[in-house]
């Protein structure tokens, strides 16, 4: 006790002990507390405390821990997985804003900035969340707006003085906002962590696409993440579905295993999969039928899913029919066992199945036989004509997806929504770090749907 106290030093033989026993000098054991400037966030007021309890209640995949006064503790926000995505997390601190500065934009002040600037200098991936007391629809309720702190840092940077760090009201947490940005971070996390794993086996991947049939099994990549094996499994499929079907006859469809929003979010977020889409329109310019995706959700499914699952899948369908393919959902449970295949009516199936493909990364294989082909024709025929999004355009086979998808409730605001969040972009609300993802797609079919309600 007398040496805590400063009454004497020890010496020697006690040195040694010291030493041995905290595993550092017995000098910089006895020397001064290194001094740090750490800056404390501000206590949230108990509305602000009470939104980030709604969060938990209204999503049952998230997990919000807000901000706490403490030094060197961030905020967390875990975020789960329905079926494809993998459990992820990310920093994050709550900021108390207002909204009566600009109708479009809600602000941060400047009482904040020192934390807020300590909080977004680190390089790792976090969100602020800005909370809002007094609402302006006077529901006595608090909003919280979500922004990337790489954008935060960005305008807060020294050579850009603010006096108020402004967030789009777009941005403003709701189903729409929360599907993306659980989308777009479990995603991108996942991603990231498996990169140099999947440009390894991406490497490898032209001895498997000589061969009209090849399986992967899960357990050649037992690191992989769940998003990671279906980035290469899509990958696959894609390359060798154009590697093998026919020159002599145009694809007509696409049938796809996708069932909920996390399964439909590779054609909205992978880049790869909008060159294959790319690559499948130009193929199918010069055929007798026009081309579509289908996709079997069963009723039970879409009972099932939460309303922002749904959202999303109803985003992916829009992007798709923006792109120029048709959209038929079939609703039969049987068609949901079917393999994922691109379809050259009457010539030609190339089989390619990565969604829920069990044990497998990819199973793939060239369909010629007449019996085979004949299977996929009809099943194509079904879904085409049994469709329950049935329509002439791809205006009314969208608004017949949103009655099926049970979104007719919010639809009175969901096309605007999307059209706020569109103009002012996802890009500007989140950063995607993966080379493998972008964001530039949901825009567009943000937009596209925005576009909608204007008729």
């Amino acid at each position: 006790m007398r040496w805590i106290a400063g009454e004497s030093t020890p010496e020697g033989l006690a040195q040694q002990v010291l030493e041995e026993l905290f595993g550092i000098s017995f000098t910089l054991l006895m020397g001064p507390a290194p001094d740090r400037e750490v800056e404390l966030p501000g206590v949230l007021d108990v509305t602000s405390r009470a939104a980030a309890m709604l969060v938990d209640s209204k999503w049952p995949t998230s997990m919000l821990y807000p901000t706490t006064p403490v030094a060197g503790v961030d905020g967390s926000w875990f975020l789960n997985g329905v079926a494809l995505l993998d459990p992820t997390s990310v920093a994050v601190q709550m900021y108390e804003a207002s909204d009566r500065y600009h109708d479009d934009v809600v602000a941060v002040g400047p009482a904040d900035y020192p934390h807020l600037r300590q909080f977004v200098r680190p390089t790792r991936r976090a969100l602020l969340l800005a909370s809002v007391q007094d609402c302006r629809d006077g529901r006595g309720e608090s909003d919280l707006y979500v922004l990337d702190a790489a954008h935060a840092r960005r305008l807060l940077a020294p050579e850009r003085p603010v006096e108020l760090l402004q967030i789009p009201s777009a941005f403003v947490l709701d189903d729409l906002t929360f599907a993306v940005v659980h989308g777009l971070v479990a995603a991108d996390n996942a991603l990231g962590a498996d990169d140099r794993l999947l440009d390894a086996e991406e490497q490898g991947l032209e001895q498997h696409l000589q061969k009209e049939r090849s399986v992967y099994a899960r357990e050649a990549v037992p690191g992989l993440s769940q998003v990671g094996a279906a980035w290469l499994g899509s990958r696959f499929c894609s390359r060798h579905a154009l590697r093998w079907l026919t020159k002599n006859g145009a694809p007509s469809a696409i049938w796809s295993r996708a069932q909920i929003g996390e399964e439909a979010l590779p054609l909205l977020l992978f880049r790869q999969q909008h060159q294959f889409i790319a690559e499948f329109q130009k193929l199918a310019a010069g055929g007798d039928e026009p081309p579509g995706m289908v996709l079997c959700v069963p009723e039970d499914v879409v009972a099932a899913s939460p309303l922002y699952e749904r959202i999303m899948f109803f985003l992916a369908l829009s992007w798709l029919e923006m792109r120029g393919l048709a959209t038929w959902v079939c609703s039969e449970p049987e068609y949901a066992k079917f393999d994922e295949f691109v379809l050259v009516p009457g010539e030609q199936a190339v089989v390619g199945t990565w969604m829920r493909a069990k044990d497998h990364i990819w199973s793939a294989d060239v369909a010629v036989r007449k019996a085979q082909i004949r299977e996929f024709d009809l099943a194509v025929q079904h879904a085409r004509t049994y469709s329950v999004t049935r329509g002439g355009s791809a205006r009314a086979r969208l608004r017949a997806a949103v009655e099926y998808l049970g979104l007719d409730q919010i639809w009175d605001t969901l096309p605007q929504r999307c059209a706020e969040l569109g103009a002012y972009g996802t890009v500007d609300m989140l950063q995607s770090r993966s080379r493998l993802i972008a964001l530039d797609e949901v825009d567009h079919a943000l937009r596209y749907v925005g576009s909608l309600g204007s008729a």
